[in-house]
């Protein structure tokens, strides 16, 4: 009844289907289209990094190689990509050679005068950011990547007299601790001394006994391990602490661990940074301590100034505290009441 429809080949599609042909010649110019894009894309490479950039990521590797720890590393990478590389590309300087003292003494007055992305900086903020300056050109001069004598001019750092807790204060915080394991945290910071990522990081195995001294073990900043003394009262603590006074399903060697355990996991987790701050600052304004800050770091410089009060060789300060060199321990003396000073006169 109805006349046959005849289909022949054609180039696209079939004579009789005109919509299903334009389709599919659309289908087919897309495809080409988004294979050419593609292949526009694939010849898109990052440009390759400048000397300078390449010079300051030789750098950062040698740090990582040399053991420095991950904060050191990080501070450094963040002043030289963030602040360095930046006024060296303003100042149109493209090489490491290029670097002068003249331009290095633009770089420290614009700090002072202009301060950073976020507003002022403080002489001690500037100070920090020189030094990671200066250590990174001392390492291209030896590299052979500077010929000159350039080096940063560090500003002068306000002198200021800090008011470090008292003995007393102390024993009021430590008395304000509501568990032996928050006790044993203010003790041992304020007896000896030891940074807060330290005392963290002290496993049951950390607890020495040498004959009749007694030693926490700890790694400090370089992964530079050291023994630091430890009073017989404060050791025995800590050593029955660890023997009765954790739960005993605890999987986790480290000495000092929440109290509670984690949900996800089920298991109690070593004590954290920001746990141990607010221990401290909350344990200060029950024990009335309201005329200065407390943090963890405000403990090793209460046991500084103690130790240096009670007569104690600054290098023997030195070598409990993990200092590289003296310098810090210098900047503790400023620490010292007056009275301290009259003192030593007599």
């Amino acid at each position: 009844l109805y006349p046959a429809r005849r289909f022949r080949p054609a180039r696209r599609g079939w004579v009789g289907a005109p919509e299903e042909a334009t389709d599919r010649a659309t289908d087919a110019t897309t495809r080409t289209r988004a294979a050419t894009m593609s292949r526009k894309l694939s010849l898109v490479t990052q440009p390759a990094p400048s000397e300078l950039e390449t010079s300051v990521s030789d750098y950062l590797a040698h740090c990582k190689a040399r053991g420095l720890s991950r904060k050191t590393v990080d501070h450094y990478q963040a002043v030289l990509e963030h602040i360095w590389l930046p006024f060296l590309a303003a100042e149109k300087v493209t090489t490491a050679s290029a670097i002068t003292q003249r331009t290095l003494d633009r770089l420290s007055t614009q700090m002072l005068d202009d301060g950073g992305a976020k507003g002022p900086l403080s002489r001690h903020s500037i100070h920090s950011y020189l030094r990671a300056i200066g250590s990174y050109l001392k390492w291209a001069r030896a590299e052979g990547e500077i010929t000159s004598s350039a080096h940063p001019q560090l500003p002068k750092r306000p002198h200021r007299v800090l008011n470090v807790l008292t003995r007393e204060q102390l024993t009021a915080m430590e008395d304000a601790a509501g568990t032996e394991r928050d006790k044993l945290i203010i003790r041992s910071l304020a007896d000896t001394g030891v940074r807060l990522s330290e005392l963290l990081g002290l496993t049951k195995a950390d607890l020495i006994e040498q004959q009749r001294d007694h030693y926490l073990r700890v790694m400090g900043k370089g992964s530079r391990q050291r023994l630091v003394p430890v009073q017989p009262r404060l050791f025995a603590r800590l050593r029955r602490y660890v023997d009765r006074g954790r739960p005993k399903d605890v999987s986790t060697d480290r000495i000092f661990i929440t109290l509670r355990k984690n949900r996800t996991t089920g298991d109690y987790e070593p004590l954290g940074t920001r746990a141990v701050q607010e221990l401290t600052a909350a344990l200060a304004d029950q024990a009335g301590i309201t005329d200065r800050p407390v943090n963890p770091h405000s403990f090793r410089h209460a046991f500084a100034t103690h130790c240096l009060r009670r007569g104690m060789n600054p290098l023997q300060l030195q070598t409990i505290l993990g200092h590289a060199d003296l310098s810090m321990i210098q900047s503790v003396y400023a620490h010292l009441a007056p009275a301290d000073a009259a003192a030593a006169l007599m």
